[in-house]
């Protein structure tokens, strides 16, 4: 019934022959809109109980969001890929599309954008799987138990834990619930597989019964020994089981990054293939995710993805290393619960190692920061833009970084004249 089916969970989004899933959310319930999935073209719903629309339009399942998950358990054993799982505070994303770049698209498949949930990883299964022989895929938590649930749908020959930091610990409940949760991918991978883990003694105490390799820098199986920044290149030199390794990438790569790089060569040692490393050479990291470009001789970095404590120390060595000034756009980190004060406390700490820094303060929680080299305070993006330009000289570096939530692209857009990074 539902082979080569398209899935949609909004109904704007419907369209000829594809099939409505009706979830249940925290705000809202899809069934109310189930009549309006069918008028835009749905040839189906998928729901929990009756609706006001013809049965024969129904399809009446226990719980959608189970149906969901169940069928992209099953899409997935019918063409058996190898299964590589990636979680981590930092870096999920990059290091997937450095993974799937390598292998290519023929060969692999990756679960797009930040549909790494519950509901968003089985629908790009779904939706988007072809039958490739690797499955190369980000898993994302909020709280204990979310990762075990994506790994019931995808178990992992291969799974990736880069680093547990403290990104989310104001909804995950600390940092100690971020660690258990993190675990979930080495404890729910396949009796036959293989972990590939950040050298932290936090993770290795947890894991002394599982199959694992270890990576760092400076340290473990797989390591990052040292690394250079030449205009927009990087050269990077690494040790692994199988001896050294000099990478020449064709952009800026922070450390966060090049370390995560030695768990990359660990997966592909894992799977048992050998791509080119030009390939890995090529990549370039993905917008919003530490992608450095030259502007008028000044080194502009766009991190306004997302941002945590751990991803700022990183962005400002980086920074340091990359101009003769370093400046900041910096707003709030996000999802921080009652950690909030503290955690804006010790950004002000870490940006104190900038020349200067500008506060787009259009959410009230950066007001905890205080940082001695704070230039100006403004939740007007044409405000902020314009100091900084009056700032910078060739040479400089300068980050936009702050939580999703913020929009600090906005902010980084309009200092590129309206081009996006």
């Amino acid at each position: 019934m539902f082979e080569n089916a398209k899935f949609v969970i909004d109904s704007r989004e419907a369209f000829e022959g594809c099939v409505f899933v009706a979830l249940k959310g925290e705000k809202t319930d899809g069934h109310l809109y189930v009549r309006q999935a069918l008028e835009k073209g749905a040839s189906l719903a998928v729901v929990e109980r009756g609706v006001d629309v013809p049965k024969e339009k129904l399809y009446f399942v226990k719980d959608t969001r189970c149906f969901l998950q169940q069928m992209a358990a099953q899409k997935l054993a019918m063409y058996d890929p190898r299964i590589v799982g990636i979680t981590g505070s930092n870096g999920k994303t990059t290091t997937k599309e450095m993974i799937h770049h390598c292998l290519g698209k023929e060969l692999a498949f990756r679960n797009p954008g930040n549909f790494n949930t519950e509901i968003g990883l089985p629908l790009s299964i779904l939706n988007d799987y072809h039958g490739q022989p690797y499955a190369i895929l980000e898993m994302a938590m909020n709280k204990p138990g979310d990762i075990s649930v994506l790994c019931r749908i995808a178990r992992p020959h291969v799974s990736v834990l880069l680093n547990v930091g403290t990104a989310h610990r104001g909804v995950a409940g600390g940092e100690e619930q971020i660690l258990r949760g993190k675990l979930e991918i080495v404890e729910n991978m396949r009796e036959d597989g293989i972990a590939v883990v950040h050298n932290d003694p936090r993770i290795l105490e947890k894991i002394r019964d599982k199959k694992f390799l270890t990576f760092g820098f400076y340290s473990g199986d797989y390591k990052l020994v040292s690394y250079d920044y030449e205009e927009l290149s990087t050269t990077a030199h690494y040790e692994t089981p199988g001896g050294k390794r000099k990478v020449r990438f064709s952009a800026i790569l922070n450390v966060g990054q090049l370390v995560n790089v030695a768990a990359v060569l660990a997966v592909f040692d894992v799977l048992g293939v050998h791509p080119d490393l030009s390939k890995l050479e090529s990549f370039v990291p993905v917008d919003g995710r530490f992608k450095v470009l030259k502007v008028d001789d000044v080194y502009v970095v766009d991190d306004t993805y997302n941002a945590s404590l751990e991803s700022f120390q990183t962005a400002v060595e980086t920074l340091r290393k990359l101009g003769k000034r370093a400046y900041a756009v910096v707003g709030s980190i996000k999802e921080q619960g009652i950690y909030s004060e503290q955690t804006h406390r010790q950004l002000g700490r870490i940006l104190e190692q900038l020349d200067g820094v500008l506060v787009y303060s259009i959410d009230r929680e950066i007001d905890h920061m205080e940082c001695s080299k704070t230039i100006l305070k403004s939740d007007d993006p044409q405000t902020i833009v314009a100091r900084l330009k009056g700032l910078l000289t060739a040479g400089d570096a300068v980050l936009f970084k702050a939580s999703r939530a913020i929009g600090m692209e906005k902010v980084l857009e309009m200092f590129l004249g309206g081009k996006k990074a």
